[in-house]
Order: C-alpha cells, then structure tokens, then sequence
C-alpha cells in the first residue's frame, strides 16, 4: 500500500505542470492587455497600477528531482524546484535572474489560482512574475 502511494505521489508531481507570466506594472497610459483581463483586478488590488502588460509567458512540466529553467524574456530567467505536494498547492523552490543577477530567491506555495511574486523596480515601473498551477 505504501509503494503504491509513493507511485501515485510520485507521478501527481511528474504530471504537474507550471504556467509563469512576466508582466510590467505602470502608471503609463496604456490600452488594458487582452491576455491579462481575468489577472489585472488582481494585479491593481495587489500592487496598486492602473495599466499592466505581458511580456512574457512559458509553460513548463516538473520532473522529480529537476530544476525546471524558464526564459521569460526581457532578459529574465527563473528556475522553478518543485518540493512537497500539499493539500494547499505546491512547495517550490523559486529564482529570478536578470543576468547574472538573482532578483528573488525564495521557497514558495502555489495553490489554486495566481500567485504574485513582485520582481524589481525599473524606473516608474516593476517587474510582477505570476506562477499558476496548470493541468
């Protein structure tokens, strides 16, 4: 019973896939982005723009015990390390280069719906990475 519990486990987080958006917050004016309709009253909720804009979206499948590399364009790269599965989301180790540059370095959990990761500030506007669970 335990080794088929460990098989299932195991393959829930083979079979897990993330999806990671880079999106620019501004207070530009700008016409809203269709990708970014369902998010962006979240977005505003959370970071306060008015105007908010993808540049750049990857897909990418765990593998057990793998470090999954993301370019986001713009020169940012993050490195997603999946950890335990919980009832609540999945614990992953999160990274966000710019460069060689480490931006964010830290463990997180991704449930059901969007997480928000806020990157840095460049001039009058930051970088937002957002990581959603997909199946």
């Amino acid at each position: 019973m335990a080794a088929l519990l460990g098989v299932v486990l195991t393959a829930s987080v083979q079979a897990a896939s993330i999806e990671v958006r880079l999106i620019r917050a501004s207070n530009e004016t700008d016409k809203p982005d269709e990708q970014l309709v369902v998010l962006e009253p979240k977005l505003k909720k959370v970071f306060g723009y008015r105007h908010y804009r993808q540049l750049g979206l990857q897909r990418g499948m765990f593998k057990e015990n793998g470090k999954l590399r993301l370019d986001l364009g713009e020169g940012i790269v993050v490195f997603i390390t999946p950890r335990a599965s919980e009832k609540k989301g999945q614990m992953m180790d999160f990274e966000m280069y710019s460069g060689r540059a480490a931006l964010v370095k830290s463990t997180v959990r991704v449930g059901h719906g969007e997480l928000l990761v806020k990157g840095p500030d460049v001039g009058d506007t930051v970088l937002v990475v957002s990581l959603a669970m997909v199946e």
